[in-house]
């Protein structure tokens, strides 16, 4: 079983790191709230389309959050985890970034760690090890570097992004705690399905309202019919938002948020690598110092935790 939980929480960041590659190619032609909600409006369409043919087992639905004779143990719990992620999570880091610089951005985004930690204790009652936690301490520090060593200093800190980006790790972390919790009454694809259909639900009724200001609601699915575009929102609904959160939430059941916040570093070294290959960026020293730092963090929490698995 660890080998998988542990695989699932590598590809998971993967993807995440691959998804910035994809982003950014959108908002070069379409408005960052199009993307947010055709993104998810796209996952949620493939996610039901796989739960009525029974391809996906999902037993719980909008209609059980309404109808009280319908809820299930933990529907609670499973709101606050699709709240959360995608939409508090997604808000707060998409306008955040849009407020700080690159380094600002980089150094706050890396701290999730330490509140991951912090949330497992409050709220988990769940403990890590001083040596997991220096092992912690060093993957924010290889993260760290990086994002000092390549941003520029182009642009200004506004207190309210960095707000914003604080408010973002608090609300990842969170999202870790609760979707651990929910892991006791659902399975990793109910709340990934939840998740998605909330953030259907409130990042479009956001949209369509702004689409109806600019009278421009004609114009609404536009960016579905590019060939380029479509193939970044397939990325990004598919294997980003279905099957990389569903390998997260699947981990998160079965592991702590610190142990899972151990493979983060992961999506930074993506990052970087993609843009070496595809847009040809140099890759320094201080980036392969900052990629050994994520790996001894990865490398050394997860050794902790197989063997306190197997003392068990």
């Amino acid at each position: 079983m660890s080998i998988l939980v542990y695989l699932c929480g590598i590809l998971k960041s993967v993807i995440y790191g691959s998804s910035v590659f994809f982003t950014g190619k959108l908002t070069e032609t379409v408005d960052i709230l199009d993307i947010l909600a055709l993104r998810f409006l796209m996952s949620f369409v493939v996610f039901w389309l796989l739960k009525v043919t029974g391809v996906v087992k999902i037993r719980v639905g909008a209609a059980d959050f309404i109808k009280k004779e319908r809820r299930m143990p933990g529907m609670g719990v499973l709101l606050l985890a699709a709240l959360f992620e995608p939409v508090l999570y997604m808000f707060f880091e998409t306008f955040g970034i849009s407020m700080t610089t690159g380094i600002t951005t980089g150094v706050i985004l890396a701290l999730s760690p330490i509140t991951s930690c912090i949330v497992e204790t409050l709220i988990l009652h769940e403990k890590s090890s001083w040596l997991q936690r220096f092992f912690l301490g060093v993957g924010i520090v290889g993260v760290m570097y990086i994002a000092v060593k390549t941003s520029t200093t182009d642009g200004e800190d506004s207190v309210l992004g960095i707000i914003m980006l604080m408010l973002a790790v608090l609300s990842g972390s969170l999202f870790c705690a609760f979707s651990r919790k929910s892991s006791q009454n659902f399975n990793a694809m109910e709340v990934t399905y939840i998740s998605a259909m909330l953030g259907t639900m409130i990042f479009n009724g956001i949209n369509v309202v702004r689409h109806i200001y600019l009278g421009d609601m004609i114009h609404y699915f536009m960016p579905y019919f590019n060939p380029d575009n479509l193939i970044g929102f397939a990325f990004l609904s598919i294997l980003s938002t279905i099957a990389a959160t569903a390998m997260n939430n699947y981990a998160l059941g079965k592991i702590k948020p610190s142990v899972m916040a151990a493979f983060g570093g992961i999506s930074t070294i993506v990052t970087v690598v993609i843009g070496a290959v595809f847009f040809h960026e140099k890759i320094y020293y201080f980036h392969i110092i900052g990629f050994v730092l994520i790996l001894i963090r990865m490398v050394g929490v997860t050794y902790l935790e197989i063997k306190k698995e197997k003392k068990i």
